[in-house]
């Protein structure tokens, strides 16, 4: 079975789990609600890093959960439709969730936001890093990892120090595309630099026929890539068939096995900025930790990536700040013991939040993708 169609979805006999229903029980379920693309160009990505989690949930779950009682990851597909998206949100508030966490793509956060601020419900462990999700003045949410920004940021200084001038981008035409260039934009103005071309895609697509013959045409040393990873993986084969061989950097969005199976033969030198730490190394602890349980997990285990090790360390997160919360926290008790810890040490991977940030992680960092197919630093 796949790992999308190991993702529990809310439906059918799930729609009947009212709140009062959830406290008979003797030991009930601490319920996180997931709104993310299990279907669509996102599908393969996401179930890695959902993966991740349900990994740890499941280890935990099987010593006993924490304060007694399990921690259940409810997940509802919402297609990459921000509408969807709202309308999962809403269905997990009705339920009772105690959290919110694992949301994937820009459009669709900023659709379930409001409805979270309304309920003052911890919005926890984003798989993306748009902008809006590091306002300090919105104490609810607590991301486990660097924004976009840092990200590009981070690839722009490396990459001007070393003397590239002319830099391109292929850019989702919607909220994350938009998010990412304002940063790209900003970092490329402290180097001194413009982009010599810009391509648009639709991010629900992966055909970039027409993007490759443009950025092409521009003869770029670097191309910044702020799209679905299918679509980064298709830009990148067809620009070297097309004989155009720039250096191509994409976003954490795309750090997923898939990603580089998508690539193939391409894959060697694409360079993918990263927001937690190597999986290939156990010299981190909560690294050690998540490769132990993969193998543990045998052949269902999701694979070791930075994708998986993501969904691995929120959901540890998770845990960490229900332990501390107490047995009888509530929606608001999670929030203000999580605000109130400020510092959760995962093992060696040390998340804070501050009144003057909600980052959690400021980790970014550039890996180039080996000949072997394997991430190198």
């Amino acid at each position: 079975m796949s790992l999308q169609r190991r993702s529990f979805v809310l439906a059918g006999a799930a729609a009947s789990l009212a709140v009062p229903s959830f406290r008979a029980l003797a030991n009930p379920s601490w319920l996180i609600g997931q709104s993310a693309p299990q279907t669509g160009v996102l599908a393969a990505s996401n179930a890695e890093t959902t993966a991740g989690a349900r990994l740890y949930f499941s280890r935990l779950n099987a010593r006993g959960g924490v304060h007694g009682r399990p921690i259940e990851l409810l997940s509802i597909d919402d297609a990459q439709d921000a509408k969807r998206t709202a309308a999962n949100t809403q269905t997990f508030l009705d339920r009772g969730v105690l959290a919110l966490g694992l949301y994937r793509t820009t459009p669709s956060i900023e659709a379930a936001l409001p409805l979270a601020r309304r309920a003052g419900i911890a919005f926890i462990g984003n798989q993306v890093g748009p902008s809006l999700l590091y306002d300090p003045a919105q104490t609810t949410l607590f991301n486990t990892r660097a924004s976009y920004h840092d990200e590009v940021t981070r690839a722009v200084r490396f990459f001007t120090q070393l003397g590239i001038t002319r830099v391109a981008a292929l850019v989702a035409a919607d909220a994350f595309g938009r998010d990412v260039m304002a940063g790209l934009q900003t970092a490329m103005t402290g180097a001194g630099i413009q982009l010599v071309a810009q391509a648009s895609i639709d991010n629900r697509s992966a055909d970039v026929s027409a993007q490759v013959e443009l950025i092409r045409k521009a003869n770029p040393q670097l191309v910044i890539l702020i799209s679905n990873a299918r679509a980064a993986a298709e830009f990148v084969k067809a620009s070297r068939a097309a004989g155009s061989n720039p250096t191509f950097v994409s976003l954490s969005n795309t750090s997923s096995a898939s990603f580089v199976a998508d690539l193939g033969k391409a894959a060697e030198g694409v360079v993918v900025t990263q927001v937690v730490p190597t999986p290939f190394s156990g010299r981190v602890r909560a690294v050690a930790e998540f490769r132990d349980a993969v193998a543990a997990a045998g052949a269902g285990a999701p694979p070791v990536s930075h994708a998986a090790l993501m969904g691995f360390l929120s959901a540890k997160f998770i845990h960490e700040a229900i332990r501390r919360a107490g047995p009888d926290v509530d929606r608001g008790g999670l929030v203000a013991a999580i605000n109130g810890a400020r510092r959760f040490d995962l093992g060696d991977f040390a998340l804070s939040y501050t009144a003057d940030s909600r980052h959690g992680s400021r980790l970014a960092e550039l890996t180039v993708v080996g000949r072997d197919g394997r991430f190198m630093y």
